[in-house]
């Protein structure tokens, strides 16, 4: 640390004696765009330089008289060979500061320990949102670049701001891939909205064809189906399918074995491996299992699509089940002590984009503490 702050300091007396060179003003800046811990250090000497006018001294500062300062005050001879101005001017900046205090105050009181937060270790930890085309060609979808057009051989995408359009007439599948910790928004070529939650796979064809509007889903997503009487829109997942003419409900296959589907408007008609049918009216929840079958029942629009705004609401949920939950929201892998939580049921909400908020939730709701440790959340 003590070495990370020296080298601090001499680029800090390099850039006021205006010897700085071109890439290390790149590193400068670089560092304190990225580095909390420098720009914490960098922020101090800027500090202390208005305090004392160390600009001030360095602009009437005779770079050769104060080196020869320095060798006098040591009992050293000067040398007889040449320093580069830039180590002359560091080497009597550094006398005169430690002069003014400057220098005693910056290693003396090093600014305390910057806290790294778990927001800022989950922005570092983002994982890329991506369309993987038939042919098998990746194309990144950025949710912070704003407006982009993209044109392919068979299509135009146009994203903005986490939500993708496109025109094409091409019937081939492609699979949008939405990682852990991140959700998007599709609009299909029928006009259809699909919201598509954390850690989730759409398969989609650019263009549906003339008899049916189908689909394949492993995740969360949210579908708003645009109507059409000729063309019953399907989705299918690993067990089952749900068949729609225009309605709005939210389909969830996290769970191994179990299939949610919630219907918010409109009606549909749930199909099983089996044969089995559940029609469904809104507030109507179906819960199909292979061999079990479906049953049913009422549930609440906001706690199960609130993902939608990036909120997360449970209700005595216990804790290992949240930390599954956490992992995929967060897009972080929390580490849980089960012995020691074992039979812990918490109640709260996660905001995916508030982590430091959860935890600090959890320290409270469930009597426990947390530790970062790289993409890990260590809970203890």
């Amino acid at each position: 640390m003590e070495a990370a702050a020296e080298k601090i300091f001499e680029l800090y007396i390099q850039r006021l004696s205006g010897t700085l060179s071109a890439e290390e003003e790149r590193y400068v800046q670089e560092q304190l765009l990225h580095n909390p811990a420098f720009k914490a250090q960098w922020e101090l000497l800027v500090k202390e330089d208005e305090a004392m006018n160390a600009s001030g001294y360095l602009q009437r500062l005779d770079s050769t008289a104060a080196l020869q300062s320095i060798h006098e005050e040591r009992g050293e001879a000067p040398p007889a060979r040449v320093f580069p101005l830039k180590k002359i001017m560091i080497a009597a900046v550094m006398t005169l500061l430690l002069g003014s205090g400057i220098l005693v105050f910056f290693f003396w009181h090093k600014p305390a320990p910057v806290y790294t937060s778990a927001n800022a270790i989950q922005q570092q930890q983002k994982r890329e949102i991506r369309l993987v085309m038939d042919h098998g060609e990746a194309i990144t979808l950025n949710k912070d670049s704003g407006s982009q057009t993209i044109a392919l051989h068979n299509a135009t995408l146009n994203t903005n701001n986490g939500a993708l359009q496109y025109t094409s007439l091409d019937t081939v599948q492609n699979t949008l891939e939405i990682p852990a910790g991140e959700s998007y928004k599709l609009t299909l070529s029928d006009g259809t909205e699909v919201w598509l939650n954390a850690a989730t796979r759409l398969r989609f064809p650019f263009h549906f064809g003339k008899s049916s509007r189908e689909v394949y889903v492993a995740g969360e997503a949210y579908f708003n189906v645009a109507k059409d009487a000729q063309r019953p829109f399907i989705v299918h997942t690993a067990l089952n399918n749900v068949q729609v003419l225009g309605t709005a409900f939210n389909i969830n296959t996290y769970q191994a074995g179990i299939i949610k589907t919630s219907l918010v408007s409109g009606s549909v008609i749930a199909h099983g491996k089996g044969n089995e049918r559940q029609a469904l009216q809104p507030g109507q929840q179906a819960d199909y299992g292979a061999g079990k079958g479906f049953t049913t029942s009422r549930f609440d629009e906001e706690e199960v699509t609130s993902w939608r705004t990036g909120v997360y609401y449970y209700h005595s949920m216990p804790l290992a089940a949240l930390i599954q939950e956490a992992t995929r929201f967060y897009g972080m892998r929390f580490v849980i002590d089960k012995d020691k939580l074992a039979g812990k049921s918490v109640t709260g909400l996660m905001d995916r984009k508030r982590l430091d908020d959860f935890l600090s939730d959890l320290k409270t709701t469930a009597h426990l503490d947390y530790q970062l440790s790289g993409s890990e959340i260590i809970l203890k």
